[in-house]
C-alpha cells in the first residue's frame, strides 16, 4: 500500500507513542535469471505479548506483499523484484527461498489461487506468472499487460481468472492468466483517479478501492468500464480522503480502509454492489489506517497498522468493540501484506520480516 507508507508515517510515530504511555479515461457510472538460494539469516522472536512469531529474512529489499494458497505454500513478493517461497512458513528463515522473478522492478502485489498458479504485479505494467511457484527464477513468466503503469494489486478467485488494477484507474483483466499478453484485457474504469487495491470473492464479484474514497464494483469484470460502478463511501471525493487495501471472503462481506480528512475508519458491507449507503464506517483502533488486510471468512479478519499491531476480529460488522488491536512484538515492522489461507494460519509481511500465528 504505497499511498499508506507516505501519508502515515507522522501517524506511525503519534500511534507508536500513544501505544507506549495518468492517462485521460472513460469515467465509470456513479453510484534469464540467476537460480532461487535459500534464505539463510533468521531471528525468530515469539513476543510474549502476542501469538505472533517475528522471523527476520535475509532480504535487503522491502516484502511488498504475500498470499498463501494453502498452508504448505506462502508467496511473498519484494520491490527489487524477487519472489520468496515457503513450503513451510512457521518453520524460520531457512525455510524460505528467494528466486528472482521480475528482474530490478518492484513487485507490488501477488496472487496464488492454487498451488500451481501465482500471479504477481509491478511497476512497470508486468504480471509474473508462475505455474510452478517452488521451481525457482526459470519458473516465472514476465507478460506485458499495462503499458508501462504502476499496478498495484491483483486478485485471482481462481486458477482461470485475474484481475489486476493500476495507478491511473485500469482494470486489467484475464480468462487465461498464463496465456501471454493478448489474454489480458485492460478497461479505463475509474477516470483520472487511482486504484490501490483489488478483491474478487469469484468471478461474479470483484471489489476495488481507489484514491479518491470510492469502491468500485462489478458483477462482470470483464465487460469493460460499463461494468464497474463507483460509490463514494467516506467523505469528499476530492482526493483527501484515500482507501487502502479491500478483502472480500464471499459476496456477503468486504471489509476496506480509510485515510485522510475523513478519518481513519474501517468499512464494511454485507451487501459490496448495493452502493453507498450500504457501507459501515467503524472506527480503527488506535484511530489509525490499516495498511493491509485479509479475510479468509466471513468469521474471520486479520489487518495489521502502522502502529505496529495487529487488528483481529471474529465479528468484521460488529463495530468498533469487535476488532481487537494486539502488539505484533516488532516495534520496526511495517506492514505490507498479509494473507490467511486457513482460520488457523496467517503470514505477514513487511520490511524483511515474516509474521506467523496459528492463533490469529
Amino acid at each position: 500500500m504505497r499511498w499508506l507508507r507516505v501519508t502515515t508515517l507522522a501517524a506511525v510515530a503519534v500511534a507508536a507513542a500513544a501505544c507506549s504511555s495518468g492517462s485521460p479515461s472513460s469515467a465509470p457510472s456513479t453510484t534469464a535469471a540467476p537460480p532461487s538460494t535459500t534464505v539463510t539469516t533468521s531471528t525468530s522472536v515469539p513476543s510474549a505479548r502476542t501469538s505472533w512469531k517475528v522471523t527476520s529474512l535475509s532480504d535487503t529489499n522491502a516484502l511488498d506483499a504475500v498470499s498463501c494458497p494453502s498452508t504448505k505454500l506462502c508467496v511473498a513478493v519484494d520491490d527489487g523484484g524477487n519472489a520468496l517461497v515457503s513450503t513451510d512458513p512457521t518453520r524460520g528463515a531457512s525455510a524460505w527461498t528467494v528466486a528472482d522473478a521480475d528482474g530490478t522492478n518492484s513487485l507490488n502485489g501477488v496472487a496464488c489461487p492454487t498451488a500451481k498458479l501465482c500471479v504477481a504485479v509491478d511497476n512497470t505494467g508486468d504480471v509474473v506468472v508462475s505455474t510452478n511457484p517452488t521451481g525457482g527464477a526459470p519458473a516465472w513468466k514476465v507478460i506485458d499487460v499495462d503499458s508501462n503503469y504502476f499496478l498495484d494489486g491483483v486478485s485471482c478467485p481462481n486458477a482461470s481468472f485475474c484481475v489486476a488494477v493500476d495507478e491511473e484507474g485500469y482494470v486489467v483483466t484475464s480468462t487465461n492468466p498464463t496465456g501471454g499478453a493478448s489474454a489480458w484485457t485492460a478497461a479505463a474504469v475509474d477516470g483520472a483517479n487511482g486504484f490501490d487495491s483489488v478483491s474478487c470473492a469469484s468471478a461474479q464479484l470483484c471489489v476495488a478501492s481507489d484514491d479518491h474514497a470510492h469502491v468500485l464494483t462489478s458483477t462482470n469484470p470483464t465487460g469493460g468500464a460499463s461494468a464497474w460502478v463507483a460509490a463514494a463511501v467516506d467523505g469528499a471525493t476530492d482526493g483527501s480522503n484515500t482507501l487502502g487495501a479491500v478483502s472480500c471472503p464471499s459476496s456477503s462481506l468486504c471489509v476496506t480502509s480509510g485515510s485522510g480528512a475523513a478519518g481513519e475508519p474501517i468499512l464494511t458491507s454485507t451487501n459490496p454492489t448495493g452502493g453507498t449507503s450500504a457501507w459501515t464506517r467503524t472506527a480503527a483502533p488506535n484511530n489509525v489506517p490499516l495498511e493491509t488486510i485479509s479475510c479468509p471468512s466471513t468469521r474471520l479478519c486479520v489487518a495489521e497498522d502502522p502502529a505496529f499491531d495487529m487488528i483481529t476480529t471474529t465479528n468484521p460488522t460488529g463495530g468498533a468493540s469487535a476488532w481487537k488491536a494486539v502488539d505484533e512484538g516488532q516495534p520496526n515492522h511495517m506492514g505490507a501484506g498479509v494473507s490467511c489461507p486457513t482460520l488457523r494460519l496467517c503470514v505477514a509481511v513487511g520490511n524483511d520480516d515474516v509474521l506467523t500465528s496459528t492463533n490469529p
